[in-house]
């Protein structure tokens, strides 16, 4: 993957699939608890206002034109308000669902998604990035991002030619247009992962010539010059930034890199050292194997 930046470099290992867009909509009092699902999903709010309430974090109340995304989708609870018992309801994979009564007007009105991201390296991919992306709809950016939904949405209710071709590009340009804007709003962004470290000014610089040349023989050093700060405050500040230290980040994606290039390009141990950073397939299969717990050739085998 020459000359291609960190957020190219994201899509292209997490290879997000669509799955499912469908309309949910809300009537009077109601109140769902679903399980975790796991995989991405994402909501766009169509009218009307919600709460979202999601294991483990804050409750994010809902207006029309926001945004929002969950790269790793938690059990949640969905209601009309953060009152009242709610209702236990099993994932529903149907184009529509509604809530409420139906004797009630309808209320509130939202497109929500699910989609599936590559295993080989989601759980290090999804782990760069913050476990919620909102983006609400008086930021800037966020007609442009509405625009790209509606496009998932019209695109997943149709059987046209090449239609899980075009959703595939689709969700990849939904996920950069999320995180761009993130990026763009530091000061609102995430305190942690790849979106932070890319919108951080000393950081952007370092991690830019670290994804364009990921076989470098890359030092903390070398990374600190890039960025213009000395090793300590570089080192200290990409790991309080990124979640990990520089060199653990390195090896991340040198590995990530190498099961793509196992998979997918079926090179050798030895092409595949050479391609991500080490000077002998020993070396190479050593680290692979302490990270992934298996050895090169047994990953080949498995996604053969």
């Amino acid at each position: 993957m020459p000359d291609l930046g960190p957020m190219e470099v994201l899509m292209a290992l997490l290879k997000p699939e669509a799955v499912l867009s469908k309309i949910i909509t809300g009537a009077g009092d109601w109140s769902v608890r679903k399980p975790r699902y796991g995989d991405p999903a994402f909501c766009l709010m169509l009218d009307g206002s919600c709460v979202v309430l999601p294991e483990g974090l804050e409750p994010i109340e809902l207006q029309r034109g926001d945004f929002l995304l969950f790269p790793q989708m938690p059990g949640f609870t969905l209601a009309a308000g953060v009152g009242g018992d709610a209702t236990d309801s099993a994932l529903d994979m149907s184009r529509f669902t509604r809530h409420g009564p139906e004797s009630e007007p309808e209320t509130m009105r939202m497109l929500g998604g699910y989609f599936r991201f590559d295993p080989a390296n989601a759980a290090m991919l999804v782990s760069l990035l913050p476990p919620v992306l909102l983006v609400r709809h008086d930021e800037p950016g966020s007609a442009r991002l509405s625009r790209v939904v509606e496009l998932v949405a019209e695109e997943a209710d149709t059987d046209n030619v090449c239609r899980d071709v075009i959703l595939q590009r689709l969700v990849e340009v939904l996920l950069i247009e999320a995180m761009r804007v993130r990026a763009d709003l530091p000061e609102h962004g995430p305190q942690r992962g790849l979106i932070a470290g890319l919108a951080d000014p000393v950081l952007a610089p370092a991690l830019a010539e670290l994804h364009a040349d990921l076989a470098r023989g890359w030092t903390v050093e070398q990374l600190a010059r890039v960025a213009a700060v000395s090793r300590a405050v570089f080192a200290q500040r990409f790991t309080d930034t990124l979640g990990m230290p520089p060199m653990r980040y390195l090896l991340e994606w040198r590995m990530a890199r190498a099961k793509e290039l196992l998979r997918a390009e079926r090179l050798s141990a030895t092409q595949v050292a050479d391609r991500v950073g080490y000077q002998s397939a020993t070396a190479f299969t050593t680290a692979f194997k302490r990270l992934t717990g298996c050895s090169p050739a047994e990953f080949a085998r498995r996604g053969a």
